[in-house]
This record gives C-alpha cells, sequence and structure tokens, in this order.
C-alpha cells in the first residue's frame, strides 16, 4: 500500500516529498478504454462520464471531483469497480493485471470496472497516457487531477484515508472498501462476488 493519506497533508508539495521519499515514480501512460454502458438515460451518463474530453487524449480528464462523481453513483443492475490508483504507485500497477483479467471475463452487462488515476495533474496527459498505451489496458482510464483530496474523499468513503490502490465496490446501496493492494486475481475476484 502506498502511503497517500491525503487527510494528513496539508498542500500538495507535502505529497510530492512523500512521493519521492518512497522512490515509487515509474514510467507512465494512458490509453483509450472501451465500455459498454448500460441502456438508458443513466447508460448515457455513465457513456459520458467515460468519453474522452481533451483532442488526442483517449480518456477523460477531470479538474475536479464533483465533474466525476457520478461514476459512483450509478443505480442500475451492475456492480461497479472504481480502483483509485497512480503510475507511480508500485502496489497499484502490481494489481492493475488482476482488474484486467476480471474485465476480460466478465459481462459487460453486468460489470463495470473503472481506473480512476490519481495521477499528478502535470502527468496526466503525457506520463499517463504512455502508460495505458505501453500496456495498452482495455479498460475504461478517467484522470482525476483534483488535487484538493481533502475536498473529495470523503464523499467516495468517510473511512477512507486516502492510500492507495483504494477500491469501491458497489451495486445500489451496497458498498464494500478495499484499501490495499489485491494479492491474487481470486482475492479480487472472490472480493467483487461478495457484491455481485
Amino acid at each position: 500500500m502506498v502511503t497517500f493519506t491525503a487527510r494528513k497533508l496539508h498542500s500538495q508539495f507535502h505529497l510530492v516529498l512523500m512521493v519521492l521519499a518512497c522512490g515509487l515514480f515509474t514510467a507512465c501512460g494512458n490509453s483509450p478504454a472501451a465500455t459498454q454502458p448500460a441502456a438508458g438515460a443513466e447508460g448515457e451518463e455513465l457513456a459520458r462520464l467515460l468519453a474522452p474530453n481533451e483532442a488526442d487524449i483517449p480518456y477523460p480528464i477531470y479538474d475536479s471531483f464533483a465533474e466525476m462523481a457520478g461514476l459512483l453513483k450509478q443505480t442500475d443492475d451492475r456492480t461497479y469497480v472504481i480502483n483509485f490508483w497512480a503510475t507511480w504507485c508500485g502496489p497499484c500497477v502490481e494489481e492493475m493485471a488482476y482488474f484486467e483479467k476480471l474485465g476480460s471475463e466478465a459481462d459487460e452487462e453486468d460489470l463495470q470496472i473503472v481506473m480512476v488515476s490519481l495521477d499528478f495533474q502535470k502527468d496526466v496527459r503525457t506520463k499517463l497516457r504512455r502508460f495505458v498505451e505501453d500496456r495498452k489496458l482495455k479498460l475504461p482510464v478517467v484522470a482525476l487531477a483534483d488535487g484538493d483530496y481533502n475536498a473529495w474523499i470523503d464523499q467516495v468513503d468517510p473511512d477512507w484515508e486516502g492510500a492507495i490502490p483504494y477500491t469501491l465496490v458497489y451495486r445500489g446501496d451496497e458498498r464494500r472498501q478495499h484499501s490495499v493492494k489485491f494479492n491474487s486475481y481470486e482475492e479480487l475476484q472472490n472480493f467483487v462476488a461478495e457484491v455481485n
């Protein structure tokens, strides 16, 4: 687990120092991610949230959490897996293959996985893009460049202290959170099945 405790940080400067001290910077990039949103108005909202919003960037970039908060409020019959990660987070990168495998094996009508990158704003158009493209990620990627973590982390989960990787799995009103790295595909699969 990367200690990305946003509530305990008083500035992005402290966050940068923490990351540097942990030596977690790695190459990064991004790629477009296909998705089959649910039908109807809610499906249209999900498709809008996952659609690229800048020319030549294959995923949406949101400067504020409020712009993408709808990803955490879908009410259709699907199970949603929202993973918060960053390219510089070693444990996040290690578990990414498990999410890709789950996405490739799951029925798109029943399960929607979204990878929410918390990469630094200066990196979401460059390093994140290279990372996603180099790894040929197929899951939807959303870049959240809102560095005011204290303002939005409680909206995801009041108990989340900001460490990544962090995974929220929900279906309707049922929600489960996982605040450490998944150690195997089976662990992720079982965790999701408990909500599914």
